[in-house]
């Protein structure tokens, strides 16, 4: 399947080069904005109410940009309630609602072209889930 038309040719790139890899990746677009959906994302069961939970990352258009949180499929519960990160914008797509989970990168660690790719923003947002990865944690 290609990929929308709202997406860069460095997303298509790197997300081909992680589904080769076993990741369950892909692109999507959710009103005319990029976004990889990244299916299963592990999470310890408890505190999460399941062991894994799919994810969007929005992506920009300019290759090099950096990547920054990402959007959690609803519903979810964290010890019974909800997380204080995943407060934020709520978006839609296939019918379902993804809400903004406010985790950056640490202080003194900033995502870095070069270095860092969709991949590592990948492991970056599996932190969260673990509480570990930035500075703005649970704790």
């Amino acid at each position: 399947m290609a990929p929308p038309n709202s997406c860069p040719q460095w997303a298509s790139i790197e997300v081909t080069q992680l589904k080769n890899r076993g990741i369950a990746v892909e692109l999507v677009d959710v009103g005319g904005q990029c976004y990889a959906r990244v299916n299963g994302v592990p999470a310890p069961s408890p505190p999460w109410d399941r062991g894994a939970y799919d994810i969007l990352i929005a992506l920009p258009l300019a290759a090099g940009s950096a990547l920054d949180a990402f959007y959690l499929g609803l519903p979810y519960q964290y010890s019974g309630s909800t997380h204080r990160r995943v407060s934020g914008t709520v978006i839609v797509f296939e019918g379902r609602s993804w809400q903004l989970v406010s985790w950056h990168y640490p202080d003194g660690r900033p995502w870095t072209p070069g270095k860092d790719d969709l991949d590592s923003h990948i492991t970056h947002c599996k932190g969260f889930f673990f509480n570990r990865g930035a500075v703005n944690a649970i704790a």
